[in-house]
């Protein structure tokens, strides 16, 4: 935590922040390993305050270093006032609220937003503590996942599938799911963000199963289940397996966002089928489930070492079924590492 600390006020001088003010739940744990509901810190070159109030106060003490300053307070919005007070300009992070912002504007200091996320660059790359709490979590998506194959049955309801995947995942040692599963049986396959309803998985679905567990990191990963043979299935899944491949292949340090992106979409486009490919290919992980940075037509950022994103093609044919299948990887100077290697198959018959 102490480095990352030290890497901050680095990034702070190259972009001459003097002082940042710092909300988001998960750029506070990523700083000091504080894993509470409520709190938010100001950093500085020679101070850092860690401010929350008395429900976190014994568990402060333990999870933030000796590099921050505890407070305890009773009242939040007094406590920024106060601090606002005393220096002349202050930099807030993307994701600061309203309200926060507005009681600021109403002080002396000049307030700037961070529009270079500094804090969410630095989480880009990931250290290799962070890298094993991901392989964590990606080794608990696969055993539960394997662990409710003998529940995915036709003629139960995709929130049936969703609750049994996401019971095992805790069984297995996740706080959570990374996000709300995804089970797009039939048609609903069709919907890229179609989470879990009340339809029936039908004999001869494809469906289409997103999902993760968080622990502190997420995993992330989508694979097909199919009830049944379908012979159109088969067709767009190895076309989207193909796209899938053809990314890893082209993923390395030093290669744009964008360039990754356009490979699995001009590929799917030489199959007729770039019309059904409407999102973009993929996003970083990490302690959310979506950071920096993000593979698609816009972003530009080059590739680090060490940056995890996910690589997941799709084909999507309204009123008909869908088909997405996603690795996540970690960049290498020469290739990737692919977290979701622990799964054994991208298509799974029942």
């Amino acid at each position: 935590m102490k480095n990352r600390l030290l890497q901050l006020r680095k990034s702070m001088n190259d972009n001459r922040i003097t002082n940042l003010f710092v909300t988001s739940l998960s750029d506070i744990y990523y700083l000091t390993g504080f894993t509470g509901s409520t709190a938010f810190l100001f950093v500085s070159a020679d101070n850092a305050v860690f401010v929350t109030d008395g429900r976190y106060a014994e568990q402060s003490k333990v999870q933030i270093g000796t590099d921050f300053e505890i407070q305890i307070v009773n009242d939040y919005r007094k406590q920024l006032a106060e601090y606002a007070e005393t220096i002349s300009e202050l930099y807030v992070t993307y994701d600061c609220k309203l309200p926060e912002y507005e009681l600021l504007m109403e002080g002396p200091a000049k307030v700037v937003i961070d529009a270079n996320d500094i804090i969410g660059k630095l989480r880009m790359v990931k250290d290799e503590s962070e890298l094993v709490k991901l392989r964590e979590m990606f080794a608990c998506a696969h055993d539960s996942f394997v662990q409710a194959l003998d529940s995915f049955k036709p003629g139960k309801s995709e929130l049936y599938w969703a609750a049994e995947l996401e019971k095992n995942m805790k069984m297995n040692g996740a706080k959570c799911p990374s996000f709300e599963t995804i089970v797009g049986s039939g048609y609903r396959g069709a919907m890229p963000h179609g989470i879990a309803s009340d339809k029936i998985v039908a004999n001869g679905d494809a469906v289409v199963v997103d999902f993760g567990s968080k622990k502190e990191y997420c995993s992330d990963v989508t694979r097909l289940v199919k009830t049944g043979a379908d012979s159109n299935v088969d067709l767009v899944a190895d076309i989207v397996y193909t796209a899938l491949y053809k990314e890893k292949d082209a993923v390395r340090a030093g290669v744009k966002c964008s360039e990754i992106d356009a490979v699995a979409r001009e590929y799917i486009t030489s199959k007729g089928y770039g019309d059904f490919f409407q999102h973009g290919l993929g996003h970083g992980v990490g302690i959310d489930v979506h950071e920096k940075p993000v593979f698609n037509s816009r972003d530009e950022t080059l590739l680090e070492e060490n940056m995890v994103l996910t690589i997941e093609p799709g084909i999507y044919l309204p009123g008909k079924f869908g088909v997405r299948l996603e690795d996540t990887i970690v960049v290498k100077e020469d290739g990737c590492e692919n977290l979701t290697a622990v799964f054994e198959k991208y298509i799974y018959e029942i």
